[in-house]
């Protein structure tokens, strides 16, 4: 009786653990990771080179861009051009043109009520995106290029305005913004007063001198809080207003 007993007893803790070792085991949560900037940068290109769109689940954590305002106002190919060209371009014009000291996170925020006649405007790291130009002009978007490069270029100090404004549309042409085309040739106009005429005055300044000037332009913005007037003739050996001289007899 008391083996009998004893064997049963044997029995049921082998039944329990061998219960304890067969229980399914839950499924580890997998550890949130943060990407590099430059990881971000291969994500969305590959996105982008694969025609597909980012989905808002990945826009939410993925730390390039987030979207806010009345997105379902703006027609759905437009929408996916919108996002598509801005996977498209902007790592490629942060990776060139922008600072390395932080990881910007763009808003596009898509406004009904936008008052101006403009595609967009930009403050700070928001695009304000006009809904009605875009529906209305679905063979343009990507003159959202150029508001793109206008995030990146968000210089704090006090260069003078052409500057700013020369750097961003030769950028926009750079990259093939609707409408930003520029061919080096002087066809009147001056670059303090017109963004095509400066930009196409640089475009001249890297052929005529062999230096890619915006680039080294948009280095000393980033790097300084000031704009140092000796920087042309630093980078060419000619004064800006010898160059410009140049320029306008070539």
């Amino acid at each position: 009786m008391k083996k009998t007993a004893l064997l049963l007893a044997l029995c049921a803790v082998i039944s329990v653990c061998f219960s304890a070792c067969t229980q399914p085991q839950k499924p580890s949560q997998p550890e949130e990771t943060t990407m590099s900037f430059e990881e971000k940068m291969s994500y969305y290109n590959g996105l982008a080179d694969a025609g597909e769109v980012a989905s808002e689940d990945v826009t939410q954590s993925g730390a390039l861009y987030n979207v806010n305002g009345s997105k379902i106002m703006v027609n759905g190919e437009v929408y996916s051009e919108i996002i598509n060209t801005f996977n498209r371009n902007y790592p490629d014009i942060y990776f060139k043109y922008g600072t390395e000291y932080y990881e910007p996170v763009i808003t596009l925020n898509f406004d009904p009520t936008y008052l101006r006649d403009d595609p967009a405007n930009v403050v700070g790291n928001t695009i304000n995106i006009n809904i009605n130009w875009f529906n209305t002009n679905p063979d343009k978007v990507n003159i959202l290029i150029y508001y793109i490069a206008s995030t990146v270029l968000d210089y704090n100090h006090s260069a003078p305005e052409w500057v700013k404004h020369g750097v961003n549309y030769y950028i926009g042409a750079e990259f093939g913004a609707y409408g930003y085309e520029f061919s080096g040739e002087y066809k009147g106009g001056h670059y303090e007063n017109d963004p095509d005429v400066c930009a196409a005055f640089f475009k001249w300044i890297n052929t005529r001198y062999n230096i890619n000037i915006v680039y080294r332009v948009n280095n000393l913005l980033n790097s300084t809080t000031w704009y140092d007037e000796d920087f042309w003739t630093e980078e060419t050996g000619r004064s800006l207003e010898s160059l410009w001289a140049e320029y306008k007899a070539s």
